[in-house]
């Protein structure tokens, strides 16, 4: 009787163990789609815009605080600035295709992240000049 009642208080004790929750935060966590977007070769003055997509892997809000450009010629705008757990969110990206040659222009997110509150995407590519006369651009009058 006795080892019936050991056994018995083992086996409670044990199913009690089984049954905790991992309570374990990992916070919010970024995770882009990709952190590069390659435009190849594109026409100047086309449409210079891109989406970079991200996820939150993590288990609380992830705040997107800024989206910032190092230069004028690169403008960022964020979708939503705060991403549920398990949600989505675009960044739209938009490259100035009037300056002909070769790109990669850096943009820099800010956020609540737990892998890293800084986050580096980039925009590259070559913008190709087909409408050059004689070395020199010309504008047509109004």
């Amino acid at each position: 009787m006795k080892q019936l009642l050991i056994l018995f208080t083992l086996l409670i004790s044990l199913s009690g163990i089984s049954q905790k929750k991992d309570t374990t935060k990992i916070g919010p966590k970024i995770q882009f789609l990709n952190t590069v977007i390659d435009y190849d070769t594109i026409e100047r003055y086309s449409n210079g815009s891109r989406v970079f997509t991200f996820y939150n892997i993590g288990d609380e809000p992830l705040i997107i605080g800024r989206v910032k450009s190092g230069c004028s010629c690169t403008v960022a705008k964020l979708e939503k600035d705060t991403i549920l757990p398990g949600e989505r969110g675009e960044i739209t990206a938009s490259y100035n295709t009037r300056k002909p040659g070769n790109f990669n222009r850096p943009l820099t997110v800010y956020s609540n992240s737990s892998t890293g509150s800084v986050n580096i995407i980039y925009l590259k590519g070559f913008v190709l000049d087909t409408k050059r006369f004689y070395g020199v651009e010309r504008k047509k009058k109004k």
